[in-house]
């Protein structure tokens, strides 16, 4: 899957179409009481209309290729740490129906993702200029850091879209929102809503984005996944192993428990939330 990732990136790089590109970037922070910092970039390649890859001719095409990262420091150590990138070819972009593939790649700190790599085909249907659903066939691989093996596995993908620029208010919207059952379980899936709103500045090429997202991950259903632990106490006993509570209760311990590298018996103090929130305002530079 990395392998296949990488190879389709490095098409990328080689077509010698011209490209529409984005750049942008936001910062935030606070210092005194509480010492926060957060980063995030991105920038994306187009190329809309006529493509030729080297012997092959794509009529009427969409190609994109983005990334973005993000980082932050809390009291000065590293807190969040994630990105995503997307390779996407959409043949007949602007027909009714257009089939497309896609590659693409995530990772996520404060979820515990290691890695979340799939490849995709599927198609789009459009309902007028504005709004369109599409499905897609995903086969994926994904890597916890809180869970010893990787998994491998195939969603579906539907994603209905909103898309209009309104000229007089200088308003671009874009809405979008994935829904990601597996195939074999689908009350195991992955929801997202994006909304980006774009406003024209006083340059043409610069525009303010006010972006919204929302997750989640039925992976973190509540107390699904346990994400830090303290030591438990008993009142008979205080600070235990597992062999004294069995010994003096004369039962195994009867709720979710851990042990330290000692052997003292530890229990769940915070566990996944299934749902975030990221509401961001940045630039956008397009040329």
């Amino acid at each position: 899957m990395k392998r296949l990732f990488t190879y389709m990136c490095f098409i990328s790089i080689i077509l010698s179409e011209p490209m529409a590109l984005k750049l942008s970037g936001s910062y935030y922070g606070r210092r005194g009481n509480l010492d926060y910092h957060y980063y995030k970039g991105s920038f994306s390649l187009s190329k809309y209309g006529h493509i030729q890859l080297g012997g092959l001719s794509l009529p009427d095409t969409e190609f994109l290729f983005a990334a973005d990262r993000a980082k932050s420091t809390y009291e000065k150590e590293p807190y969040e740490d994630n990105g995503s990138a997307i390779l996407k070819v959409d043949l007949f972009a602007n027909q009714t129906f257009s089939p497309f593939i896609f590659a693409e790649l995530e990772f996520d700190s404060l979820y515990a993702l290691d890695k979340r790599a799939n490849i995709g085909l599927g198609g789009k249907y459009r309902f007028g200029p504005y709004f369109s659903i599409s499905y897609a066939a995903l086969f994926e691989e994904e890597e916890y850091s809180n869970v010893d093996t990787s998994a491998t596995l195939y969603r579906h993908s539907f994603r209905p879209k909103y898309k209009r620029y309104f000229e007089k208010l200088g308003l671009f919207i874009d809405w979008q929102i994935f829904y990601k059952p597996r195939f074999d379980d689908a009350s195991k899936y992955l929801l997202k809503n994006i909304i980006v709103f774009s406003f024209q500045t006083f340059h043409d090429a610069l525009t303010l984005d006010i972006n919204y997202e929302y997750d989640y991950n039925s992976r973190y259903d509540v107390e699904k996944v346990v994400r830090s632990y303290q030591y438990s106490i008993d009142d008979s006993l205080g600070y235990y192993f597992v062999v004294d509570y069995t010994e003096y209760y004369g039962t195994d311990i009867p709720f979710i428990y851990s042990t330290d590298s000692d052997g003292y018996v530890m229990i769940p103090s915070e566990y996944f939330k299934p749902e975030d929130y990221t509401v961001s305002i940045g630039l956008t530079f397009s040329f």
